[in-house]
């Protein structure tokens, strides 16, 4: 069942900040967790719009969850964040298919932005019965990027 365009956006950041509030901050229901066990336990009782995912896992290895996270819920939407990401590490999240990689938390701005984006693509994908999972976002840079979902 999909979540009403009405509905506030659920974020899971695991290890992560919360977002500074910019922009547009009505509606968005961050949770923060700081250990993957914890986030695990959440996962199984509610469901999210997306789960930002930090360098720095104190009980888990950020890889080890995110192994779990895409073998237990492989519909769930993810994003990395972390400062000084290496380029081996970049090349090791993109194996697991994040929908962003962050070098900063982002703003509530931008996660109701991309939370918006999931859900459109999603209405239009049920509408033309296309449930092909990969898209384009918008990216700053570039002008888009295909990311698969």
């Amino acid at each position: 069942m999909f979540k009403s365009q009405d509905d506030q956006v659920t974020i899971l950041g695991v290890c992560v900040d919360e977002p500074e509030k910019v922009g547009r901050t009505e509606g968005l229901n961050f949770c923060a967790v700081r250990s993957g066990r914890r986030a695990i336990d959440m996962l199984r009782m509610l469901s999210f719009d997306l789960v930002l995912v930090g360098m720095r896992i104190p009980d888990l290895g950020t890889w080890d969850f995110v192994r779990r996270l895409r073998t237990g819920w492989a519909w769930q939407k993810w994003a990395l964040v972390g400062g000084a990401i290496t380029e081996q590490q970049e090349i090791t999240a993109r194996m697991f298919g994040p929908l962003k990689i962050y070098d900063t938390v982002p703003t509530s701005d931008e996660l109701l932005a991309l939370a918006d984006a999931l859900r459109q693509k999603a209405a239009l994908a049920v509408l033309h019965q296309n449930y092909n999972r990969n898209f384009r976002l918008p990216n700053a840079s570039e002008g888009s990027s295909s990311v698969a979902l």
